[in-house]
C-alpha cells in the first residue's frame, strides 16, 4: 500500500460522511412529518434553517475538494519525480493564509449579509467573560491533547503504519519542518494557531455544526462534522485524532454556547503541537 491508496482511503471516508449527512437529513425529514414541534430549542444555536444547508457548502466545498486534489497530486507522482522540497516557502504560507481568509469572509458574508444575522449573537461570542473562556479553553486543549493527540493518535499510527507503511506528514506540518527563514516560520505559526483555528471553527462548528445539529441532532451533527473535518485535512495518520478532536470541539461548544472556547481549544492544540515539534530541533 503506498500514499495514493491512503489519499483514496480518505476520498472514500469523504463520500460515505456526505452520503451519511444526505442520510440523515432525509430520515429526519420523514420523522419530522409524523411529528410537530420544532427540533431544537433553547439555545444560541437555534436560529438554522434548510436554507443553510445549502448556502454552508459554498464555503465548505472549498475545503471539501482537498481530499480530491490530494488524491489527484498523490496518483500523478512517480518513482521518478518523488516528493520536491517546498519551493518559495513564504509565498506558499501566504497564499494559505490567503485562502483561510477568504474562506472566513465568505463564510461571515453569507451569515451577515445574505441571512442578515449578527455573527456575534449567532456564535455566542459574548455570552461567556475573557477569563472563563482562557481557562476553558486551557482545559478543553489539554484534555484534547490527552485524548486525541497522545491517546487515539497512537493508536491510529501504530495500526495505520501496519498497513499503509509510512505515510506524509500534513502540509503545514512539512511547512513548519522546511522553514527557512525567521519569516516563513512567524507566517506557518500564524496560519497554524490563528488563521486556521478561527476559519475553521466559524466554518465547522459555528455555521456547519449549527445548521445541521439544527435539522437533526447534537450527536450526529457532531459525527457528520468530525469526519468532514478530519477528512479535509488531507492526512490519513490524522484522520482519527482529528476526529475525536472536532467532537470534543463541537461537546465544548454545546457546552458553553460560546464558539471562542473551540477556537480557544483550537489554538492551544495546534500551538502546543507545534512547540513539541519543534522543540527537538532547537535542542540539536
Amino acid at each position: 500500500m503506498d500514499e495514493l491508496a491512503a489519499k483514496q482511503v480518505l476520498l472514500d471516508i469523504e463520500l460515505i460522511t456526505l452520503i451519511a449527512l444526505a442520510m440523515g437529513l432525509f430520515f429526519y425529514w420523514i420523522f419530522r412529518r409524523f411529528k410537530r414541534g420544532d427540533l431544537i430549542e433553547g439555545s444560541v444555536l437555534d436560529d438554522y434553517d434548510g436554507f443553510d444547508l445549502i448556502l454552508m457548502f459554498f464555503p465548505a466545498i472549498l475545503f471539501l475538494m482537498n481530499p480530491i486534489v490530494e488524491a489527484v497530486i498523490a496518483g500523478n507522482k512517480t518513482p521518478e519525480t518523488p516528493d520536491k522540497p517546498v519551493e518559495n516557502g513564504i509565498g506558499a504560507v501566504l497564499v494559505n493564509i490567503g485562502y483561510f481568509a477568504f474562506v472566513g469572509i465568505m463564510t461571515y458574508g453569507i451569515i451577515e449579509w445574505i441571512r442578515n444575522r449578527r455573527v456575534v449573537d449567532l456564535f455566542g461570542l459574548r455570552r461567556l467573560s475573557v477569563p472563563r473562556i482562557i481557562i476553558l479553553s486551557i482545559f478543553g486543549g489539554i484534555v484534547s491533547l490527552a485524548v486525541c493527540a497522545w491517546g487515539v493518535g497512537s493508536f491510529s499510527n501504530f495500526f495505520l503504519e501496519d498497513i499503509f507503511g509510512e505515510l506524509d506528514l500534513q502540509e503545514p506540518v512539512k511547512m513548519l519542518q522546511e522553514s527557512d527563514s525567521v519569516i516563513h516560520l512567524g507566517l506557518s505559526i500564524l496560519m497554524a494557531c490563528i488563521a486556521a483555528p478561527v476559519v475553521e471553527e466559524i466554518l465547522f462548528r459555528g455555521y456547519m455544526y449549527g445548521t445541521i445539529r439544527r435539522l437533526t441532532n447534537p450527536l450526529f451533527a457532531a459525527v457528520i462534522i468530525g469526519g468532514l473535518f478530519a477528512v479535509v485535512h488531507g492526512n490519513l495518520p490524522a484522520l482519527l485524532p482529528l476526529w475525536a478532536f472536532s467532537i470534543l470541539l463541537c461537546l465544548a461548544y454545546e457546552l458553553t454556547g460560546c464558539l471562542w472556547v473551540p477556537v480557544g481549544m483550537h489554538v492551544f492544540f495546534n500551538a502546543v503541537n507545534i512547540v513539541l515539534m519543534l522543540l527537538p530541533e532547537s535542542v540539536e
